[in-house]
């Protein structure tokens, strides 16, 4: 239904009653609707700037374009709403109801979103066009701006914040269980104990976050910029942090067991006493980082730098320079895995040992004579030679005279006969 001028001046006493009413561009600046009925309103447009909206139902409204600037939203209820490019400054959305909400391109900044439900909200941001041009262009493009909300134990499973700002913003406890972030700018957060198993960093910027005590566990961090940011005691178990830059961080007592660290940058970090059981580091960038008391039992380190690290007190059981169990050297050359025995630590310059030398096989064609004489007498294998004289000159089978050929039915001890003379 649509609502006269007259009428909208009605609207502005609390339990008013405007399910699904047309509200376009409406002024209700200041207006008391706490507890106001207004289920799949049309509000496009509207001026609701400082209105106290305490309580109301506004679930499944239009609010596209509307000014909710310092408005009082505690404990209402806007699920499934259309926010987009609305303008919630300064609200008040204390514990709102904000799930499966639309808020692409909203204007967010320092709103309070304390214990707030924003499961399944959609606060992308369009990601940039491939063409885009100067940065003005960029500059002036649309975006979710959260910087400096307060979103304290919000609830925000699954929610989409791709592209989004939230600089300076407080997510501390804040429940983000799988929800996408990447390429989200999220410079100077504070998210401490915040919930981020599996959640979608990559190309997140992280600069100077403190995510101290945070749950990452298969989060997927590839690309993601933690420059100088604090994870201390945060557990990141086999998360993904692939080329992932971590310059300055401070990461003690993290657990990063399992992690993929590949091509990370760690130059100069502090993971002091941090956990990297099995994790993989291959190709990392490790100088000058303090790595003391670290526990780094079978992980591969691989091609990596560690040129002035700290690796005081470190457990390094198992672990790999080499990204390989050991190998074995055999005399012809070849490289066998050797078994039975756990991978150890090798620094670069160690040559593997040349292995012993093995007795020569006996030749099957060895064993018995085609004439059918009897097989010859086994012998004994030659003394084990030196290894390096062993690898130049090869080990030659001993040559065993076999006794004449007798006729058969005589006696082979019995004297030659000798010719002219009867037997």
């Amino acid at each position: 239904m649509s609502v006269s001028s007259s009428e909208i001046e009605v609207l502005g006493t609390p339990g008013t009653d405007a399910t699904r009413a047309s509200l376009v561009g409406a002024s209700l600046r200041k207006a008391d609707m706490s507890g106001a009925m207004m289920r799949w309103a049309n509000l496009s447009g509207a001026d609701l700037s400082e209105a106290n909206l305490r309580k109301a139902d506004i679930s499944g409204a239009v609010l596209t374009g509307a000014d909710l600037h310092l408005a009082v939203c505690i404990r209402a209820d806007l699920r499934w709403a259309n926010l987009i490019e609305a303008n919630l400054g300064s609200a008040n959305l204390t514990r709102a109801d904000m799930t499966g909400s639309i808020l692409t391109c909203a204007d967010l900044r320092k709103a309070n979103l304390t214990r707030a439900k924003l499961g399944k909200a959609d606060l992308a941001t369009p990601p940039p066009a491939e063409d885009a041009g100067s940065t003005a262009d960029a500059a002036d493009a649309k975006v979710t701006d959260l910087s400096e909300a307060m979103l304290t134990r919000a609830e925000m499973t699954g929610a989409n914040l791709s592209y989004s700002l939230l600089a300076r913003a407080n997510l501390t406890r804040t429940v983000l269980t799988e929800a996408n972030l990447t390429h989200a700018r999220l410079a100077g957060i504070v998210a401490s104990r915040a919930i981020l198993n599996g959640a979608d960093l990559s190309g997140a910027d992280l600069t100077g976050a403190n995510l101290t005590g945070a749950n990452l566990t298969g989060a997927n961090l590839t690309g993601a910029n933690l420059t100088s940011a604090d994870i201390s005691g945060a557990n990141l178990a086999g998360a993904d942090l692939t080329g992932a830059i971590l310059t300055n961080a401070i990461a003690r007592g993290a657990k990063l067991a399992k992690a993929n660290m590949r091509d990370v940058q760690l130059s100069p970090a502090d993971l002091s006493g941090a956990d990297l059981t099995g994790a993989d580091l291959t190709d990392a960038n490790v100088s000058g980082a303090n790595l003391s008391k670290a526990t780094l039992i079978r992980a591969n380190l691989a091609g990596v730098n560690l040129l002035g690290a700290d690796l005081t007190g470190a457990d390094l059981s198992q672990a790999s320079l080499f990204g390989e169990p050991p190998l074995l050297e055999t005399l012809g050359g070849a490289k066998e895995i050797e078994t039975g025995r756990p991978a150890v630590i090798r620094t670069p310059g160690d040559e593997p040992r040349a292995a012993i030398a093995a007795p020569a096989p006996v030749k099957a064609d060895d064993k018995a004579d085609p004439k059918g004489a009897p097989a010859s007498t086994p012998v004994k294998p030659a003394a084990q030679a030196p290894a390096a004289d062993a690898a130049k000159e090869p080990v030659k089978d001993p040559v065993v005279k076999e006794p004449p050929a007798s006729v058969p039915g005589s006696d082979p001890l019995a004297p030659a006969k000798q010719p002219g003379k009867p037997s």
